[in-house]
């Protein structure tokens, strides 16, 4: 039998060099070497300039090609051989030719008898090879019971588990990646809809806005252009007039001198009397009056269209702790000395911090915190149920300036880097129903953090400091 080794060397013999595939009504050409009939014609007429090989480049002056039955053969000898079922290779020793009947533990491969006693392998522990394959496959765990007994997981079996294991880990990965996909871009889908949305309330009102303001133009247009064609009217009137005083005049002038000075005194005295003003036309064309500064008054009425606008607060003196002193109308906080207050449930007494009065569990609402100087401080929402008499675990969604460091109040706190985006003003965008938190530089309107959450309860505007200089200010829009 053929060894392996040799079979490929025939089928590579086999081989047409153009194609790569077994000789197709093989031919052989003046040099000696053989290729498919259409190969080599195609390869002449694409290299029409000279006929030569494709493999030893030999050039001929015409074309010449002969059957080549031998290799037609040998072709059709491979393919029966290599239909045939062999034994493979790795049933048998490469460096004895032996079969592989023995297992080497220590080197974990197959062996033959005559590699088990090889010095390579004296003092290795040898092993049948059915024994030890039977461990790598499913078998039997017990024989002779009457009950079908449960099978044991050879290593094959267990690995094979363990890689299913994995691709199902990776397809739940997968699974869970694609929802995510969807997810994002029905996010994304809802966000352009919504900036879509608002965007074209604002321009609907500033096409209505236009559109009242070019009125008013017209209107006083067609004022003014009335007044103007009236006088323009009277003008002609008094024009022609003075025309036919104009011709009297020049009739006069034209008559002998008796005539000329017959009833002068009249004459002139009628004259005199039909003097004609012109009509004063002399007003101001200001079609500014009834609209003044166009954008800011646009932008001020813009307020009807904002949503959310900006909310009114007042601090909670109840939930205040006994340091933080409040005052300007209870819009202003700042750390002062201990007092003596009512113990109510809502203060807080642990943290330094203070609610809102106002709470809100639904829709969306924006309001902002000047923060000047002050270096301790934590601006948000916390909800009603927070703790007020411990540190918080949870139910406060705030960022804040603590020990010359912007952190998110998160446990353990988020650093967050600001660069050279120093807030003196932080605006805070509560989404009740999207369970939304963001914070805003206030003046650039830079984005600082953003928590996500579901909220089951009302809400709380947040304000903390430890400040005795510079208070927090509720800043109150005057837009």
């Amino acid at each position: 039998m053929a060894s392996d080794k040799e079979l490929e060397n025939l089928i590579n013999e086999a081989i047409c060099s153009i194609c790569l595939e077994f000789y197709t009504e093989p031919v052989m050409i003046d040099c000696g070497h053989s290729f498919c009939r259409i190969c080599i014609l195609s390869y002449w007429d694409k290299n029409s300039e000279s006929i030569s090989c494709p493999k030893c480049r030999e050039v001929f002056p015409q074309r010449n090609v002969r059957l080549n039955r031998f290799a037609a053969n040998m072709v059709e000898s491979v393919r029966k051989l290599s239909s045939k079922p062999k034994e493979t290779s790795s049933l048998r020793c490469e460096q004895h030719d032996e079969k592989l009947k023995l297992f080497c533990d220590n080197d974990k491969t197959a062996i033959c008898v005559v590699c088990a006693v090889s010095h390579e392998h004296k003092d290795h522990k040898i092993s049948p090879l059915k024994d030890v394959a039977e461990i790598y496959k499913v078998k039997a765990a017990a024989r002779g019971n009457r009950t079908p007994p449960p099978l044991m997981k050879g290593k094959l079996q267990t690995a094979l588990d363990i890689l299913n294991k994995q691709v199902d880990e990776i397809s739940n990965s997968q699974s869970h990646q694609q929802a995510n996909i969807a997810e994002l871009r029905k996010q994304a889908d809802a966000m352009r809809k919504n900036i879509e949305s608002e965007f074209a309330k604002m321009r609907q009102y500033l096409r209505d806005e236009e559109k009242i303001l070019m009125g008013k133009i017209k209107k006083k247009e067609d004022s003014i252009l009335q007044q103007l064609e009236e006088n323009l009217k009277a003008a002609s009137a008094e024009r022609a007039l003075l025309n036919e005083r104009i011709v009297d005049v020049q009739q006069r002038m034209t008559m002998k001198d008796a005539e000329i000075l017959k009833d002068i005194k009249l004459f002139l005295d009628g004259t005199e009397r039909a003097k004609i003003k012109p009509t004063d036309s002399s007003f101001r064309l200001n079609l500014y009056d009834p609209i003044g500064p166009l954008q800011y008054i646009v932008w001020k009425r813009m307020l009807k269209v904002i949503n959310p606008v900006p909310a009114l607060l007042t601090l909670n003196p109840q939930t205040a702790h006994p340091r933080l002193l409040l005052s300007d109308e209870d819009t202003q906080v700042r750390r002062g000395e201990w007092k003596k207050v009512p113990e109510f449930p809502e203060r807080f007494n642990f943290l330094l911090s203070v609610l809102a009065t106002q709470g809100f569990n639904t829709g969306r609402h924006y309001w902002e915190i000047d923060v000047g100087n002050n270096t301790a401080w934590d601006v948000g929402v916390a909800k009603a149920s927070v703790a007020r008499k411990a540190i918080p675990e949870n139910g406060v969604w705030a960022v804040g300036l603590w020990d010359q460091e912007y952190t998110a109040f998160t446990n353990p706190r988020t650093v967050l880097h600001l660069g050279g985006m120093v807030p003196k003003q932080v605006g805070v965008y509560l989404d009740y129903e999207e369970g939304q938190v963001s914070f805003y530089n206030a003046i650039s309107m830079a984005h600082i953090y953003t928590f996500m959450e579901n909220f089951a309860e009302t809400v709380y505007p947040y304000f903390s400091t430890e400040s005795r200089t510079d208070p927090l200010k509720l800043v109150t829009l005057q837009l």
